[in-house]
């Protein structure tokens, strides 16, 4: 049976039939259709492959495409996932991939962001054109490095999910670990300024979309033609262009949430409110970050309290 693009589609029907969220359906299906082209360029059937071409993806992806330790895993993971369906679904005799190990996750940390790197980078995002597209962009990189929302959660945000009250106010994040998450003033005032471009667009392909994603997508010179959803890969490349202005050429999600950890405990943040508020259930997540803190907070952290600006917490 021919495997190809068609099965990626099915890949994508199967894994949502199984209550697989959207952003892990993109993801896994970019995973896969990546990897048959890979295979195509060297020529090689999709039932042919064995345990050894996946060790070989994974140092294609590390050598030719730069890709970083944790994005490897993720790809392998989903190409492990994508012929165990072809496999399920009787397209293939059997997956040879299961005896492949997964790549370790890097639980080291992403080199610190300075509080001055994200200024440049907003004032970055701002400086772009047109006006619409530059303030949606300093909407997000606040809501990453600020408020640490993960890539998949900032994708699904919309509107009914911003609420204020006075001068507070939150977001509901949806998903496997729904929250609120207050906001910041800087955050408040990025998204504020976006919505009022937002609330001007008239296109239809805005206007006609049932569900209002906050963040839409641009395509064609000067972002001429807007689009209701953004994808993932379209957030890679937003942090892409902006780091590369700025002089990161690898800024990514990881490193803004790290940062977001690190500025929530600069206003005097518990463990436990800053687990909340990016929407963590074990204490190891953020214990890393106060190990680089000085004095007592370490040892303080590890058993389940902290101190900070003398408060402590338990």
């Amino acid at each position: 049976m021919l495997v190809d693009h068609i099965s990626v589609d099915k890949f994508a029907e199967c894994l949502k039939s199984r209550g697989k969220q959207p952003s892990t359906v993109e993801s896994y299906c970019r995973d896969a259709s990546r990897f048959l082209e890979f295979l195509s360029a060297a020529k090689m059937a999709p039932a042919q492959v064995d345990p050894d071409t996946l060790v070989a993806y994974q140092s294609f992806l590390k050598s030719d495409c730069d890709e970083r330790e944790n994005s490897v895993r993720r790809a392998v993971i989903g190409v492990r996932q994508f012929y165990r369906f072809l496999s399920d679904s009787q397209q293939i005799q059997s997956t040879p991939f299961d005896c492949v190990p997964i790549p370790s996750r890097d639980e080291t940390l992403p080199n610190d962001l300075s509080d001055d790197d994200i200024d440049n980078l907003l004032q970055i995002a701002l400086s772009g054109k047109p006006d619409f597209k530059a303030a949606r962009d300093a909407a997000i990189v606040s809501l990453l490095a600020h408020e640490g929302l993960k890539a998949n959660e900032v994708i699904a945000l919309t509107w009914r999910d911003f609420m204020r009250e006075g001068n507070r106010s939150w977001l509901h994040v949806a998903g496997t670990k729904a929250r609120s998450v207050p906001l910041s003033s800087d955050t408040f005032s990025f998204l504020d300024g976006y919505k009022r471009y937002y609330d001007e667009l008239k296109h239809p392909a805005i206007l006609n979309c049932k569900e209002k994603r906050m963040f839409i997508a641009f395509k064609g010179r000067d972002a001429a033609s807007p689009l209701p959803v953004m994808t993932r890969h379209g957030l890679k490349f937003i942090l892409y262009e902006i780091g590369t202005k700025a002089g990161l050429s690898h800024l990514n999600t990881e490193q803004l949430r790290h940062f977001a950890v690190n500025y929530l405990m600069s206003l005097g943040k518990m463990p436990e409110e800053i687990m909340a508020h990016l929407g963590l259930r074990r204490l190891g997540n953020i214990a890393k970050h106060f190990a680089r803190r000085k004095g007592p907070v370490t040892a303080q952290v590890m058993t389940g309290s902290a101190v900070v600006n003398g408060a402590t917490s338990v």
